[in-house]
């Protein structure tokens, strides 16, 4: 049960996207997470499971999970490039240290995960990804990306921690295996009124990982309804495939967020 609601917990804060309810023929700026557009100079986005969102200025933005930022410190910095050839570019650098929560979970009794005899050493996370998006028709946006990511250690993580919860595990994957790619496409766009959409997809790669381990892909489906430019809800599901120590297994999770924003 505790597994259940890590697992849960950890998928909200890592899987919901927003999107936006703006005149999409013209500007993606306002809930623009996943795409290559930045939010406009202070406006702030935040939600139950979203990172705190604020544009900095036109070619930069910052976020963080903030109650996630105290068992797992992390900052990330959106980075506005020029267009290419139509498509809006960014880039995102991101650093995490997750050794806080894996020694949180490595101990015995409640909210035990990790057996405490695997030390769990100093470890810093970065990430880098590439968004490119151009708008499709009139209501719709097409992103795509590519994330490389890697981890240093102060030494090595026993594999025998591992964490073999979907969307966790799958994550998780660069701490064990040093680096890691990530190729993701999605779509978003309106539907009728105040309700939009988003599918997405997402596949993952880990050379250093044993053959039978090293793959794994998300597919991601999520309708927003949009009372107003500062207040959105959003329900959806992730559909995930994982290659585990124990064996390949498919899983099907909701996910769901209610999302403010403001102009500070």
């Amino acid at each position: 049960m505790i597994k259940r609601a890590i697992c849960i917990c950890l998928l909200f804060f890592s899987g919901v996207s927003t999107l936006s309810a703006q005149d999409l023929g013209v500007k993606w700026q306002n809930w623009s997470a996943g795409t290559a557009h930045l939010l406009p100079e202070n406006r702030v986005e935040i939600g139950l499971f979203q990172a705190l969102r604020y544009g900095y200025s036109e070619s930069l933005e910052f976020s963080t999970h903030p109650v996630l930022f105290f068992i797992v410190p992390n900052f990330l910095i959106k980075w506005g490039h020029q267009p290419v050839g139509g498509f809006a570019v960014a880039s995102q650098h991101g650093l995490s240290h997750p050794s806080p929560i894996l020694r949180i979970l490595g101990r015995q009794g409640i909210g035990g995960i990790i057996s405490p005899e695997f030390p769990v050493p100093a470890i810093l996370s970065f990430q880098n990804e590439l968004l490119l998006s151009r708008p499709l028709w009139n209501n719709h946006l097409f992103t795509a990306s590519l994330a490389f990511n890697f981890a240093v250690k102060s030494a090595p993580l026993d594999p025998r921690t591992t964490i073999d919860l979907p969307i966790i595990y799958i994550r998780s994957g660069v701490y064990y295996h040093d680096y890691g790619f990530k190729l993701g496409g999605d779509i978003k766009g309106k539907l009728a009124g105040r309700w939009m959409y988003l599918l997405n997809g997402d596949g993952y790669y880990y050379p250093k990982a044993p053959a039978n381990t090293n793959m794994a892909f998300e597919q991601k489906g999520m309708l927003f309804w949009n009372k107003s430019s500062g207040f959105q809800v959003c329900i959806g599901y992730v559909l995930s495939y994982g290659e585990y120590p124990f064996g390949t297994q498919w899983h099907l999770l909701p996910l769901a967020d209610v999302q403010w924003s403001w102009t500070r």
